[in-house]
């Protein structure tokens, strides 16, 4: 019978007349009005009014009033659920959710609303998945994965887009426990094998994570998990087991490339795993040889900045952007060479590193937004085993006599070490700076709001692994832009 309770308290807040969202929200609680019962994947059933779902959807209009429904006014769904369902409901009745979305359901939401050709819902639940992956980096794993077991790996829409560009600009960390299942990992690098979107991964991390994916899937016991990693061997764990895991694997090898990895890498962590054929890996080694060798990572690298320095440093908006503390003007005004150490630690230009690091014969190039310049700012590159905490400090100026690296300074100069030189590419505040590498031919340029400049000619000495780099002025702010 009639939910009186129901009726009562939605006739107390908005008396009948005045708001009409709310009067037909009374509708879908009321059993006075329901004359088709929608059976649900889950066994469950959703009751609705023919008149409301048929003038509201061409799908249920299409539905309800063939000779079958007619006659016995049910109507089965093999494929949706009766959460789906019921916000299916509150959309055809309302054009609206309500709090019903959340990330359980969202993936199923979406599905039911693809059937149902609801293309206004479709673009609600796209902007409440943005803003759930936004939260946490684990949604989007968990949302990607189901989307492929709901959709199949042949999927190819805004979720499934949306959901692949979200998982690839965060770093795949072997050492953590996350939600991508074996079916979303695959369904990812499919898509992002040949593509130019923005990646956090490096091949061999991709090799690497998947690896530890597919064992953990097969092999339940840590130890044995650390065995078979120390070994880089399948040996400690039974041949089924081996067997199990190398099957999971071979459905994820056509989708990476080893020509993205050192030769070392292959021979030390791929080849004694047996997943590859002998006649795959020799023509690897043989590209390699013949200097056909591809960038480390797949589509536009991209990182974040890190530091341990959290006193003076702020990283933030997802590890893109960096600032540094202004400093205490008092502190020039100490002229004690005791304390030179200390002045100078809060006075030289804060280096910060990207997370990432560029080697291979790859060409890259990365974009960083000056949004705040205080004193000077330098951008570029810098080799991995620099010691970014030595320095050379003069105190008679509060000036320092080396920079970090190969960067270029806001003043226009380019500079490595003590050297320099005038660039003609000065940046201020509000300008995009551009560094383009070229790890194959070992050389750098720069382009100040999309004006390249020239290759640094004098710069012939750029190792074969380097890092991103800022050296920021304190009260400094900086964005990656992707």
């Amino acid at each position: 019978m009639k939910n009186r309770n129901y009726i009562s308290e939605q006739d107390n807040s908005s008396p009948r007349g005045r708001s009409l969202e709310n009067d037909f929200k009374i509708l879908i609680n009321d059993e006075r009005f329901y004359d088709i019962a929608l059976k649900c994947s889950d066994g469950k059933t959703v009751y609705g009014c023919k008149a409301i779902l048929a003038t509201r959807s061409d799908v249920f209009n299409s539905s309800i009033f063939n000779e079958s429904a007619e006659r016995n006014n049910i109507l089965s769904f093999d494929d949706i659920n009766s959460t789906a369902m019921k916000v299916i409901m509150e959309f055809l009745y309302t054009s609206k959710v309500g709090n019903l979305l959340n990330a359980d359901n969202v993936v199923e939401v979406y599905y039911a609303s693809i059937q149902f050709d609801l293309i206004d819902l479709q673009d609600h639940v796209i902007e409440f998945t943005k803003s759930l992956i936004n939260e946490e980096v684990d949604i989007g794993k968990k949302l990607l994965s189901e989307c492929v077991k709901k959709f199949s790996l042949k999927v190819d829409n805004e979720m499934s887009q949306i959901l692949v560009n979200c998982v690839s600009k965060n770093k795949l960390e072997k050492s953590e426990i996350d939600s991508l299942s074996l079916e979303g990992l695959r369904y990812l690098l499919e898509k992002t094998f040949d593509t130019q979107i923005p990646f956090a991964t490096p091949e061999f991390n991709i090799w690497e994570y998947s690896l530890i994916k597919a064992i953990k899937v097969v092999v339940k016991n840590e130890t044995l998990v650390e065995g078979i990693l120390d070994k880089n061997s399948f040996s400690p764990c039974e041949p089924q087991e081996a067997e199990e895991i190398k099957n999971h694997l071979i459905l994820l090898i056509d989708y990476i490339n080893l020509n993205r990895m050192d030769v070392e890498e292959i021979k030390k962590h791929v080849e004694p795993f047996n997943i590859h054929t002998i006649n795959k890996l020799k023509d690897v080694y043989r590209s390699m040889a013949e200097n056909e060798e591809s960038g480390f990572i797949r589509g536009i690298p991209i990182f974040r900045w890190k530091d341990d320095d959290k006193n003076l440093v702020n990283i933030f908006n997802n590890g893109f952007t960096v600032e540094t503390v202004p400093h205490n003007p008092a502190l020039r005004s100490f002229m004690d060479r005791e304390v030179k150490e200390v002045v100078g630690t809060f006075l030289q230009p804060k280096s910060i590193l990207g997370d990432l690091t560029f080697k291979g014969k790859g060409v890259y190039e990365w974009n960083i937004l000056i949004e705040k310049l205080c004193k000077n700012i330098y951008i570029g590159i810098v080799d991995i085993r620099e010691d970014l905490t030595n320095f050379s400090f003069s105190f008679s100026n509060f000036s320092f006599t080396d920079h970090r690296g190969w960067v270029l300074g806001s003043d226009g100069y380019v500079y490595y070490k003590n050297e320099w030189k005038w660039y003609d590419s000065k940046f201020k505040e509000g300008d995009k700076v551009t560094v383009h590498l070229d790890m194959k031919d070992r050389t750098c340029a720069f382009s100040i709001n999309d004006n390249r400049k020239p290759l640094v000619s004098e710069w012939k000495n750029i190792p074969s692994r380097v890092y991103p780099i800022v050296s920021l002025g304190y009260g400094s702010k900086v964005t990656l832009i992707y």
